[in-house]
């Protein structure tokens, strides 16, 4: 039997311990290809802005680009418009590829739902689930903690207590989307090495 399983929700500093609603930062957005289909994809890795969290990680949120049928394509187009609306980018501007959308998300503000989801090594992690523009009241965690798994009884950070705090929170909204329906172009915010541009600040 292991001593213990190194657990990445396990470790000293600032740990978000609650799912919830998040107003965060994009702290990092890279571009690469997804290491199980290949396809073009950017990992999304975000800051919690404020509340009792505030500088806790939200790690690994990915969004993947699949035009392999008109379906995917539709569903691609939603997937990272949504991401880039929350974010305050307005309708019409014209994306050229994925590097493009690493490099304009960088330190962009925008809120997240995360909850918790269970992966195969039996442990639990906070996924990101909706994205939303900036909560105006601050950030929501729902206090519904970690859940309770065999390895954490053998280990003393984490209490498994998954009950509800009472909150008058509010509902998480999504907002619509749209699609791209300009070809406004905004290469000059956009570069293609997917940074953002270091000599002239964003149009938008």
């Amino acid at each position: 039997m292991p001593l213990f399983t190194t657990d990445s929700n396990n470790v000293f500093g600032k740990t978000l311990k609650e799912a919830g609603t998040y107003n965060v930062r994009v702290a990092s957005a890279v571009a690469k290809n997804s290491h199980s289909s290949g396809k073009p994809m950017v990992e999304f890795n975000y800051e919690v802005l404020d509340g009792e969290y505030a500088g806790a990680p939200i790690r690994y949120d990915y969004a993947v680009w699949n035009d392999d049928t008109p379906e995917h394509f539709e569903m691609s187009v939603r997937r990272f418009n949504t991401i880039m609306i929350a974010s305050d980018i307005p309708s019409g501007k014209a994306v050229e590829n994925v590097p493009q959308i690493a490099g304009v998300m960088l330190n962009r503000k925008l809120a997240v739902t995360v909850d918790w989801e269970q992966a195969q090594n039996g442990n639990w992690y906070l996924r990101v689930k909706g994205y939303q523009k900036l909560l105006q009241d601050g950030s929501q965690p729902n206090g519904v903690t970690r859940p309770e798994t065999a390895q954490d009884s053998h280990q003393s950070n984490f209490s498994g207590n998954n009950g509800q705090r009472s909150t008058n929170r509010s509902n998480t909204s999504y907002g619509a989307n749209n699609g791209f329906t300009s070809q406004t172009n905004f290469n000059a915010a956009m570069p293609t090495n997917g940074q953002a541009s270091a000599d002239k600040e964003l149009p938008f």
